[in-house]
């Protein structure tokens, strides 16, 4: 059956192949375009047998052998045809045949590497090199698991296709097509470094100029050079990776140190470009790993340039906003070292990235709003003038996110080995907040490390370092509900005042309209600083301490977890309840909130039903079985109906049952008094009344009197069991084993004992000699000395009215 199913599978590829390749000869060229997405679609029908091993053992065998030769044969042919059409058409195609092939494909695809190399160097239009460029690179990377492929197909035809890119890249190429050359060099390099180090200086040369761009660069030379190239931000970052990467070609052995002295001359050549930035603040960082430069009693150029190569090979520059450019890519260089693998073991300086990272956040924009805050405070260079220091000002929320960047990449990439840092990044981040909040862009870097922070030593840190914490939880809140803006309306004309008519003001027609009344604030647009908010807010509900937020705080939490909607702030809220505050009162939840919002939410049903019981459901194979399943459901009914009761009834019952076992076993003890003497000490009336209690049958009685045993607590001072389960009572009634009602003649009885519903004790009183303890607190005469001398007044019991003492 199963080599019948293979064979028809294999007919219905060949079919499809055959009907493709038929396809492919009768549509004319200039209309292929149209039509290769549908056949590239199809050719995984056929993949079992591109990838089979074709042989001429049977005939099946050598027609499929012969489709796919004629399919082949047909892609070549495309591939050199002369129209573009054709030639993209090609293209497509054999990326796709090389996916599905497998090696069988792969060890015939010399002829469409060298096709595909030479479409390279022909002017055909940008798309149908950048599929050649994709094509040729997955190539390379399948035949990397074939060491023989590698030496017959990747070894001879690598070297040009490094050539041609670098060709490609070193024109006037557009922005997508130097991405996709910077992409094929970052995934073949690590892979090729022998074949790349014969290239290293050429691919220098160009990264210097697209590494680090200073669009704003005042040298004409630079600029012009600058705008040969499409440079795009996804180009800086892939220039950046290969950039990191290039310590990979080092001879073997030493790729580790070379990857070590480039992060190194990256920091140092970040240094040096701050301290022309920089200078027009008097900085009092002090550096732990190099020589601060100052720029008190120094004669500083007219304008912030750096007119020689850097040591990283970098292009000089001129003015302040270049300057800020040139020290974020810096920046973000060091970003793409902490976070590009490397292909062999490399020691990271953390001290020297973290003293770069200290330098670049303890400088902050000034406050506008002229407090004396400790922010304020900072010393101003008088060679540098007033325009230079604002221009800094307009610059430095770019350069603190750049650094704030650099903090998520060491904190991802060495993980718990940072966190003694932790701490000292946080009050940095809380500092440049402060003042830098309105800024989005600052905003959304400080939400994103500040989460990254809180999760690692969030609860481990005092309420003195989450205090300025709810500065930044306020704003969080703010960003996920954008407030509405406030729309300043003209107030009324004043009175008259002292005879005089106030000054005619001119009016905003414009302020009256509707439309204007309803303007949002303009972060709501920013898509990137919503979601790095509604990432923080539930880490603040489970990485601090819930009574370390104030009452006011953690509500305005809440209500913005309500408001938005947001499922995992709402249940880290509930997971995470506020303490309570109030003499003991339970403290508000929302879960009432979350289940009306979230009603088919699984994390929501494992918190209001935690202790579901399993439903099993079985057939009956009997009717035993239909007699004890019945009997079964008649005891948890009876077990249901007993649960329903309330325990105030389950009480009253406890005690009444309590009260009547006690009175019949005092009953009893009272009858055989009244014939014997009276025992003289309070253990031998204990021993009789427990005597004359084992002897009868009632187990209510049994169960009240019993001391501790088991699971049950012992008796109070007062004698009375504590009896903590309900006792089963049988059907019968319990007076049967009950002994009859003592006569009233043979009980003394005074003139104040009768009293009705009297509650006996568990054990009889000691004989007591004088008056009752009922006469002395009707005279008011407790206090006194007895008498052993006079007679014993025996107990007196009245008469029992309730129902229950008939049974």
């Amino acid at each position: 059956m199963q080599v019948a199913n293979m064979a028809s599978t294999a007919a219905a590829e060949l079919a499809t192949l055959r009907a493709l390749t038929f396809r492919l000869s009768s549509t004319p060229t200039a209309q292929l375009p149209q039509h290769v997405p549908a056949i590239a679609a199809s050719l995984a029908n056929c993949k079992s047998l591109l990838a089979s091993t074709q042989t001429s053992a049977s005939k099946s065998s050598s027609d499929a052998s012969v489709a796919i030769h004629k399919y082949r044969t047909l892609l070549s042919t495309l591939l050199q045809d002369r129209t573009i059409q054709g030639r993209w058409s090609a293209v497509v195609l054999i990326k796709t045949t090389l996916e599905v092939g497998g090696w069988e494909t792969l060890q015939k695809s010399l002829p469409w590497v060298r096709g595909l190399l030479s479409i390279l160097a022909k002017p055909d239009p940008p798309t149908t090199k950048k599929l050649c460029l994709i094509t040729l690179s997955r190539l390379y990377i399948l035949t990397r698991d074939y060491p023989t492929l590698v030496r017959e197909i990747t070894t001879p035809t690598l070297p040009a296709f490094i050539q041609s890119c670098l060709q490609i890249a070193t024109s006037s190429a557009p922005g997508n097509l130097l991405h996709t050359v910077l992409e094929s060099f970052n995934r073949l390099l690590p892979r090729h470094p022998t074949i790349f180090r014969s290239y290293l200086k050429q691919l220098q040369q160009l990264l210097s100029q697209i590494v680090a761009p200073t669009p704003s660069n005042a040298l004409v030379k630079e600029q012009s050079q600058a705008t040969n190239f499409g440079i795009t931000s996804a180009v800086s970052i892939a220039a950046r990776q290969l950039y990191v990467q290039l310590s990979c070609c080092t001879p073997k052995g030493a790729s580790s140190d070379e990857w070590e002295r480039g992060l190194k001359s990256t920091v140092a050549s970040a240094h040096r470009v701050a301290d022309k930035v920089f200078r027009a603040v008097v900085e009092e960082w002090q550096s732990s790993s190099r020589t601060a430069t100052t720029v008190n009693g120094q004669t500083l150029d007219a304008e912030v340039q750096e007119l020689e190569t850097d040591a990283t090979g970098l292009p000089p520059w001129s003015g302040i906003y270049a300057g800020g450019e040139r020290l974020v890519s810096l920046l973000r260089l060091v970003k793409a070292y902490s976070t590009m693998p490397t292909a062999s073991v490399v020691n990271t300086n953390v001290g020297l990235i973290t003293d770069l990272l200290t330098r670049m956040l303890s400088l902050t924009v000034p406050s506008i709003n002229g407090t004396k805050s400790f922010q304020n405070t900072m010393k101003f260079n008088n060679q540098v003038s007033k325009d230079e220091r604002e221009n800094l000002w307009l610059i430095i929320p770019g350069v603190h996110a750049a650094t704030i960047e650099i903090l998520l990449a060491l904190a991802m990439r060495c993980e718990a080995n940072s966190s003694p840092l932790d701490g000292l990044f946080l009050d940095q981040l809380i500092w440049v907040f402060g003042s830098e909040s309105n800024t989005a862009l600052i905003r959304t870097a400080c939400y994103l490390a500040i989460a990254q922070l809180l999760k690692r030593v969030g609860l481990s840190l005092p309420k003195s370092s989450i205090d300025p914490v709810a500065s930044i939880i306020r704003a969080c809140c703010e960003d996920i509900l954008p407030s509405e803006s406030v729309v300043t309306k003209p107030f009324p004309s004043e009175a008259k005042a002292n005879g005089a008519t106030p000054q005619q003001a001119s009016t905003n027609a414009d302020a009256f309209l509707n439309s204007s009344s309803n303007l949002k604030d303009h972060a709501a647009n920013f898509g990137g600083l919503r979601q790095a908010a509604h990432g923080l807010l539930p880490v603040l509900f489970t990485s601090i301490r819930p009574q370390y937020l104030s009452d006011s705080l953690r509500a305005r939490m809440d209500r913005t977890a309500i408001l938005a909607q947001h499922k995992d702030a709402m249940l880290a809220s509930i997971l995470n309840p506020a303490p309570t505050k109030k003499f003991g009162k339970p403290a508000a939840s929302i879960l009432p909130l979350m289940a009306r919002s979230f009603p088919e939410q699984h994390e929501l049903e494992g918190l209001l039903r935690p202790r579901m019981p399993v439903i099993r459901l079985g057939t009956r194979e009997s009717e035993a079985d239909d007699d004890d399943d019945e009997v079964e459901e008649d005891r948890a009914e009876e077990i249901e109906e007993d649960d329903d009761r309330f325990v105030g009834e389950e009480l009253d019952t406890l005690l009444e049952t309590a009260e009547q076992s006690e009175q019949y076993a005092e009953d009893s003890a009272m009858a055989d008094a009244a014939h014997e003497e009276p025992p003289s000490q309070t253990g031998d009336l204990d021993m009789a009344l427990q005597i004359e209690i084992g002897a009868s049958e009632n187990p209510v009685a049994d169960l009240a009197n019993q001391g501790t045993g088991g699971n049950k607590r012992p008796p109070s001072e007062n004698g009375l069991p504590s009896l903590t389960k309900r006792a089963k009572v049988d059907e019968e009634p319990a007076s049967s084993t009950i002994p009859a009602p003592l006569p009233t003649s043979s009980i003394a009885t005074t003139e104040k004992s009768a009293i009705a519903h009297t509650v006996a004790p568990a054990l009889p009183a000691a004989p007591q000699s004088g008056p009752s303890f009922s006469e002395k607190r009707e005279r008011g005469e407790l206090e006194g000395d007895e008498s052993d001398d006079e007679d014993i007044v025996p107990l007196v019991f009245g008469q029992d009215t309730d129902d229950e003492s008939d049974m």
